[in-house]
């Protein structure tokens, strides 16, 4: 769902996200991915809700989450990335929880873990979420060899006003926590 279509039917995906943000509090964790990019104001496609966070972070969603759990929280590792990954289904929106992070670049070096500790906070139609940057998502994107979804990135933060004189942190409004 575009960010128009997400201002016109976000109710469902705002819901959500609050419940998660309600439910984290300040543990280590941040949206990422589109859902992420969208909650900063870029025109991106959102289907599902991508969280990193912190080993304890994962480990709690057990708790924290245990009613809308679709796939226990536990270390997982493929040819491509490894992580604490779990699944939750909140009101029919499927939310990926991700703890320590890291994917296998094309060089077959492991990233460092992706855990949202380089999260910043933005307003979102008067709500407040912590966020993975864009420029981690860029990083992230580019590791993942996922290159259109890179360069879309790319794209719709440079039509962002006026991105050439602010930061980053500027640009989307948040801080760094």
């Amino acid at each position: 769902m575009s960010k128009n279509e997400l201002d016109k039917e976000s109710d469902k995906f705002l819901m959500v996200l609050q419940l998660i943000s309600d439910r984290m509090g300040e543990l280590m964790y941040a949206v990422r991915g589109t859902a992420g990019l969208v909650l900063q104001g870029l025109n991106m496609q959102m289907e599902d809700i991508d969280i990193v966070c912190n080993k304890e972070t994962a480990l709690a969603s057990y708790d924290l989450f245990k009613e809308f759990l679709k796939e226990n929280v536990e270390y997982k590792e493929s040819d491509k990335y490894k992580s604490y990954f779990g699944k939750l289904e909140i009101k029919g929106v499927m939310v990926e929880i991700y703890g320590e992070w890291q994917i296998l670049d094309n060089k077959g070096v492991w990233s460092k873990p992706f855990d949202g500790s380089d999260r910043i906070k933005v307003k979102f139609k008067g709500e407040e979420f912590y966020v993975v940057p864009a420029s981690t998502e860029l990083q992230m994107f580019a590791l993942m060899g996922r290159w259109s979804a890179f360069h879309k990135i790319k794209r719709e933060i440079g039509r962002k006003e006026p991105v050439a004189q602010t930061s980053q942190q500027e640009l989307f409004s948040g801080t760094v926590e």
